[in-house]
């Protein structure tokens, strides 16, 4: 997969990276020298743009990405017209950072594929991290419904999938899978640092009769009320 990313702020850079370590080819462009050199040597290629003049975007096969993410996070203007050049010269999925909602509107009457509120997304996952006893991480999949990350309940310490399944059944709660400490899976034998977080391993499929282990992490998916009860409750 072909990846081109202007602009590399926050979301730009660990967009970038990410796609990176997926296996993307990713090529990204920004104005400040800086931001491009600390990415240089993480993505395929890397180069500074002037985000007052889209001609950059020429110099590049746009029309053979298989997306161009335009992720400026500052400059209206400069989001626009990349957006619109790069919708000229053929971009077969554009997704674009949104600034405003006039932007949104703007965008959605250039038919970008996708648009993108990081701030949002973020701020409505922390919301149900804040509410759910546990919680640590959390995404908003929408119709009241959450993924999240959570500490295993200390009741829960012992016990399995198979022992408990009238209790996730109760608050129509799926477990997707369980993240643990490494030094759990090695028996022990890595020296855990007190002042470090514990390294953490995701189990994949975890089997009905699997025991929860103290320290565990659940991946939990249901609905947002089932999760917070289901956190707080007793086991069965």
């Amino acid at each position: 997969m072909k990846c081109l990313i202007v602009g590399l702020g926050v979301f730009g850079r660990n967009l970038a990276l990410h796609l990176g370590q997926l296996g993307a080819e990713v090529v990204a462009l920004d104005r400040r020298e800086e931001n491009v050199t600390a990415i240089k040597d993480e993505v395929a290629a890397a180069a500074v743009a002037d985000f007052s003049d889209t001609a950059a975007l020429s110099r590049f096969p746009i029309s053979e990405m298989d997306a161009v993410i335009i992720a400026i996070g500052d400059d209206f203007e400069a989001s626009m017209a990349y957006t619109m050049r790069a919708r000229e010269l053929g971009a077969p999925r554009l997704v674009c950072r949104v600034l405003s909602p006039m932007h949104a509107r703007l965008l959605r009457l250039l038919k970008v594929d996708r648009l993108v509120v990081p701030e949002e997304f973020a701020a409505r996952g922390l919301a149900h991290s804040l509410l759910m006893r546990g919680a640590m991480e959390g995404i908003d999949l929408g119709s009241g419904h959450a993924l999240i990350e959570a500490t295993l309940p200390r009741p829960l310490v012992g016990q399995t999938i198979a022992k408990q399944a009238a209790l996730f059944r109760r608050h129509d709660v799926r477990l997707v899978t369980l993240k643990r400490p490494e030094r759990q899976l090695l028996g022990g034998l890595l020296k855990a640092d007190p002042d470090a977080p514990a390294p953490m391993r995701t189990l994949g499929t975890v089997g009905l009769d699997e025991p929860f282990l103290a320290g565990d992490v659940l991946v939990l998916f249901g609905p947002e009320k089932g999760l917070r009860d289901f956190l707080e409750a007793d086991p069965l």
